[in-house]
């Protein structure tokens, strides 16, 4: 019987991007997906065949970048969501009348659950970094300066009531604390989350939705990507390290500079190139090394294709995964802040040309296909539904 499946998801691209892969899986299968986001992602989401619904929701990049980013400018944002989509849930629920089940991204878990709760329908969590319980405490992925009494989030929280009210929801006991829902995604492996034997079956680590891409590199060179996402790249510093670090050898360094302006960097290198953006999962099916600022989805993309990791985390979710990494034998952390080129040039042949590491990769490449990505995940939500 086809199935009507409605998501959400905040408007940034690690949390719109690892859906994507699992939408196409439904559509494929000939079910109907509705998905509500910033106007920002309405294009990838349309490409991956749903029907986009465009929120009221911008982010900012430049408010999460390393200097500004608090407590206060992270509740801020989940502030704005909700006081934004607000006023738009009467609509939204009208138009989403006859969905079987709401997907949402935990950063907009208050916006799903009253939708789940108008219609009458099971909600399901995705998650695209670890998940978190009393082994991993959510504290482990707040801000530094993360307290209970900080006046962004105690009017967060006065927010957070007062929807729930409107809608009939209970308000969580914890603003930011996820909801109990029959089934959680995880687009992690288990091999590779933190204490995964202490989450119980209706959490599925199903590992990451990947999906293929193409990318011509240069014959016979090895290539090493760079990559600070799409949030914390203002950077200068560390993309021109990392092009004088390979400067005159037989590498092909491709980096993503965001919202560093080129400018900045100088005269590059004949075997480096620059660009705001690259298809950096078509890239990985060629790379040889990966320096990454540790974002999960990142990190899940470099290992689903055996690529070493060189991490320099900046804020405490990417410290966490980039120590992970390191854990299990799959790449180094770095410290962005005393980067030197000969230290990229010594850290990034050490993983690229390690054959412990690259047997390690191998493994984790294998429990990655394995988990089943997009295809067990449209499994389990289908399974919920019967």
């Amino acid at each position: 019987m086809r199935k009507h499946l409605f998501f959400v998801a905040a408007p940034a691209a690690g949390h719109v991007n690892p859906a994507l892969p699992l939408v196409a899986e439904l559509v494929g299968r000939g079910h109907r997906v509705t998905f509500a986001s910033g106007p920002a992602h309405a294009a990838a989401i349309e490409g991956a065949g749903a029907e986009a619904v465009r929120l009221p929701w911008t982010l900012d990049p430049t408010a999460l970048s390393r200097e500004t980013f608090s407590t206060t400018s992270f509740v801020d944002l989940l502030d704005g969501l909700l006081e934004a989509a607000a006023p738009e849930i009467d609509a939204l629920v009208e138009k989403v009348r006859d969905a079987d089940v709401v997907c949402f991204d935990a950063t907009v878990a208050p916006v799903a659950a009253a939708v789940a709760h108008r219609l009458g329908v099971p909600a399901v969590a995705l998650v695209a970094s670890m998940a978190v319980n009393e082994h991993l405490p959510l504290a482990e992925l707040l801000p530094p300066d993360f307290r209970p009494d900080n006046e962004a989030l105690i009017r967060f929280a006065t927010h957070l009531h007062e929807f729930s009210a409107q809608q009939g929801v209970p308000a969580p006991l914890v603003p930011m604390a996820a909801p109990s829902v029959p089934l959680t995604l995880v687009f992690v492996p288990a091999a590779f989350q933190i204490a995964a034997e202490t989450f119980d079956e209706t959490y599925r680590f199903v590992g990451p939705t990947v999906r293929a891409g193409e990318w011509a590199p240069p014959a016979g060179k090895p290539v090493l990507l760079v990559s600070l996402g799409t949030a914390f790249t203002d950077r200068p510093d560390v993309f021109r390290a990392c092009a004088q670090a390979f400067a005159g050898t037989e590498w092909h360094v491709v980096m993503s500079l965001g919202r560093t302006d080129p400018a900045l960097l100088g005269e590059l290198p004949p075997n480096v190139e620059a660009l705001p953006s690259v298809p950096q999962q078509a890239v990985l099916g060629h790379a040889s090394a990966f320096v990454s600022h540790a974002g999960m989805n990142s990190i899940m993309e470099a290992l689903s294709r055996a690529v070493p990791l060189v991490t320099l985390p900046r804020v405490p979710e990417q410290a966490l995964n980039a120590r992970r990494v390191q854990e299990l034998g799959l790449g180094e952390v770095l410290d962005s802040g005393a980067l030197t080129p000969e230290l990229v040039r010594e850290t990034v042949l050490r993983v690229a040309g390690d054959p412990g590491v690259q047997d390690r990769l191998a493994r984790m490449a294998k429990e990655i296909t394995a988990a089943g990505g997009a295809t067990a995940a449209a499994e389990a939500v289908l399974d919920l539904l019967g």
